[in-house]
């Protein structure tokens, strides 16, 4: 992962007055912008929101790629496998999101405002409000940390998120995603419609009332001799801790010698909508879109060890752990951790 490189800015009246143009200048395509910006929101709520459960898939699923979309557009991280996506994809709006956030998009590249939009804050800076960004192309860092040295590469609910295709385009390694029927047959469908090569991962839809995971994986293919990344992101969430347990003993059970589980948590607080107001708003959304906040670690007194502990009753040994915000006087309320068989 990188950020941009660190330029000298102007300070004192110099910046004040640069701001004040910026501020100038945006103001009107803003006000071009009001009307689309209406239709846009209508739209993009309409296809968020009412396709997907409409469509039985996972509104929570779509995050990620609306990241990676704005990521490319405010030219923090260029993704156009993820612009082509959206475009063909039956629960966003290309449109829509162009019609909200086009004045932004358009005063970013033309003369760099808002700043803060293209940027990308420093590790341990994180707050809620720019954890996503960073969440996501944390994984991507993962990815592209083990992916020449791993013989297999396991997605467990990674949704619509397409972490799996730049990386491992033209590699060895075998890719397996799992997820919902639902779920997996809307992603391949639309990859197909936007013309994305996805041959060479193997996806595996579950029903989970019916199935359990590791008998479709091990069906599908996957070799237990093999060495695995494991890479399961924003799901523990929506699952009780019981479940989460489970499912890190079987990742466990399934690695082989140098195989990794790369796995993100939120805190208690954070999962109880105690922690701040806009975490609280988003988890108020999507309970209302049937998947409601069931799990976090009590980090309110030493976060690693009680995540350090978690894994370990897990069967697993905490090898790298990354605290969002650890710079900041904040709450801890977000990790991501590497671990391996105990």
């Amino acid at each position: 992962m990188t950020t941009q490189n660190a330029q000298k800015q102007p300070t004192g009246i110099l910046a004040f007055f640069i701001k004040l143009l910026q501020i100038i200048l945006y103001i009107p395509i803003q006000i071009i912008f009001i009307p689309f910006a209406i239709i846009g929101i209508i739209i993009a709520v309409y296809k968020e929101m009412g396709n997907s459960k409409k469509l039985g898939v996972s509104f929570s699923a779509i995050k990620a790629l609306q990241y990676r979309w704005m990521m490319h557009y405010f030219n923090t991280r260029p993704d156009p496998l993820s612009v082509a996506f959206v475009k063909k994809f039956p629960c966003e709006s290309h449109f829509g999101m162009w019609s909200v956030l086009g004045a932004l998009i358009i005063s970013l590249r033309l003369f760099g405002f808002p700043e803060k939009l293209g940027k990308l804050v420093e590790p341990g800076e994180e707050t809620g409000d720019t954890t996503a960004g960073i969440r996501v192309l944390t994984f991507d860092k993962i990815m592209e940390k083990y992916v020449d040295e791993m013989e297999q590469i396991v997605l467990p609910g990674t949704g619509f998120d397409l972490i799996a295709l730049p990386f491992t385009k033209g590699k060895k390694v075998k890719v397996f995603e799992l997820d919902q029927a639902n779920t997996l047959n809307l992603k391949v469908e639309t990859l197909k419609k936007a013309g994305i090569a996805h041959d060479w991962i193997t996806y595996i839809p579950v029903d989970y009332a019916k199935e359990t995971w590791v008998e479709k994986l091990l069906e599908a293919g996957f070799d237990k001799t093999k060495k695995t990344l494991f890479l399961w992101q924003s799901v523990s969430l929506y699952l009780e801790a019981d479940i989460v347990k489970e499912n890190l003993r079987q990742m466990a059970d399934l690695c082989a010698e140098g195989s990794i589980i790369a796995q993100d948590f939120y805190s208690k607080a954070f999962a109880e909508s105690e922690y701040s107001k806009e975490s609280k708003n988003f988890l108020s959304i999507i309970e209302k879109m049937g998947e409601p906040a069931k799990f976090g670690i009590d980090m309110s007194d030493n976060p690693k060890a009680a995540v350090e502990s978690f894994l370990a009753a897990c069967g697993l040994k905490m090898t790298d752990y990354i605290q969002f915000g650890e710079k900041l006087d904040i709450e801890p309320f977000y990790c991501i951790v590497e671990a391996k068989k105990r």
